[in-house]
């Protein structure tokens, strides 16, 4: 077995999750990354000290050629990372034009320059039912999709204005004629869309052609967090790539559903085994052990939430984990993130970064919001270590 490290890129990097992943394997030198936002830059720059971290939009010339400067004297082994999931997330409206969506076409321009023997680019689950426009359109199909897009644009609009009308009882009971004009609407989007079926696809079919005109076999697949020591619940898409003719090797579960145990795997790691130390831990703002002061009335409702339920009956936000489970899955949900299991409050963001499975020594920059945007954005790094580790294997069949 090959002992080599092998040189990685990281690009849409975040804090670094993914990158803290393939180094816990041994194998792997991140030598540069890429992020956009600052303060994730920063937490990935105390982490990684020893990569070099390209910040700017990946969109600009500059910034590609800064990322090319740090491999001029190096070979890039391996290119990871994800474009932004905002555009492919099922919590809330899936904009197909949303511009976040075709970062990935960065990405594959990057793989183009750089070519590296394998590629790994991950990203949510959504994305698999995610469609974009249609690469190749003809003028009239291009103006149809135009049609179609005003139609869905109203349609939004007018789900907008209803919601705010719903303040103001006279518009709303009397002057609204806008069901009416949804159903109309609603009919219309969808005979258009049986008219003319194929103005999009799926952006799974046009990111495997886009590596496949590069001369890369890739392949994908949904893996659980939960299945490789995570104590959450997390699906995430991976594809795999590379240029050699061989298959991709996904990792295979080191834990599974304890009602459902697989022999030579372990059980489940739960809410309770990764935070129940800190439950009466005090505040260490230094390591990002923190409490969000809440109103005394808001404490008494958490206290009396259920577990399993959330405070305010969001399907995600101030959602009540239960403890003897993997948990939900770690959002940012904007302050609204998930309540202790005991105690009347939110979770701190140590507590979900150890359900993220970062380890206790990863020290989060920026104020607490941008560490639990940056948290809730991460890959957790445990499942990250187990990509890592079958790419590894796949390099060192290939050496």
């Amino acid at each position: 077995m090959s002992n080599n490290k092998y040189n990685v890129l990281d690009l849409f990097a975040g804090c670094g999750g993914l990158s803290n992943g393939f180094e816990m394997t041994g194998r792997f030198d991140v030598v540069a990354a890429n992020e956009f936002w600052d303060p994730a830059a920063d937490t990935y720059e105390r982490n990684h000290p020893g990569t070099k971290m390209v910040r700017g939009d990946v969109t600009r010339d500059e910034v590609k050629g800064a990322i090319y400067k740090a491999f001029e004297n190096k070979v890039c082994d391996v290119i990871i990372g994800g474009p932004p999931c905002q555009a492919y997330s099922n919590a809330g409206f899936r904009d197909p034009e949303d511009p976040r969506g075709r970062l990935f076409q960065d990405y594959v321009e990057i793989v183009r320059t750089l070519r590296p023997r394998l590629f790994v680019m991950e990203n949510v689950k959504g994305l698999l039912t995610i469609k974009h426009e249609r690469d190749g359109l003809s003028d009239e199909e291009k103006a149809e999709l135009n049609r179609l897009r005003e139609l869905e644009r109203e349609k939004q609009e007018l789900l907008l204005q209803r919601k705010r009308n719903k303040n103001n009882p006279q518009v709303f009971l009397f002057g609204d004629d806008s069901p009416e004009r949804l159903i109309q609407l609603t009919r219309e989007i969808e005979a258009h869309k049986r008219a003319f079926p194929n103005l999009h696809e799926h952006v799974t079919d046009q990111i495997l052609r886009s590596f496949r005109e590069l001369g890369y076999r890739a392949e994908f697949k949904v893996l659980n967090s939960a299945n490789f020591g995570v104590p959450q619940k997390r699906e995430r898409v991976i594809f795999i790539g590379t240029l050699e003719d061989i298959s991709a090797e996904f990792p295979h579960p080191t834990h599974t559903d304890p009602s459902k145990l697989i022999e030579g795997t372990q059980p489940w790691k739960t809410v309770r085994q990764a935070i129940d130390e800190l439950k009466a831990m005090p505040e260490k703002p230094e390591w990002n052990h923190t409490f969000t002061q809440h109103k005394p009335e808001f404490v008494d409702k958490l206290a009396k939430t259920p577990v399993g339920e959330s405070a305010l009956g969001f399907s995600d936000a101030f959602h009540k984990n239960k403890p003897d489970v993997p948990s939900r899955t770690v959002k940012e949900n904007h302050g609204g993130v998930l309540v202790h299991y005991e105690n009347p409050r939110v979770m701190t963001p140590r507590e979900l970064a150890r359900l993220q499975s970062f380890g206790d020594d990863f020290i989060f920059e920026g104020t607490k919001s941008q560490v639990l945007v940056q948290i809730g954005n991460a890959v957790p790094p445990l499942l990250g270590r187990a990509v890592g580790q079958a790419v590894c294997q796949m390099l060192d069949s290939l050496t």
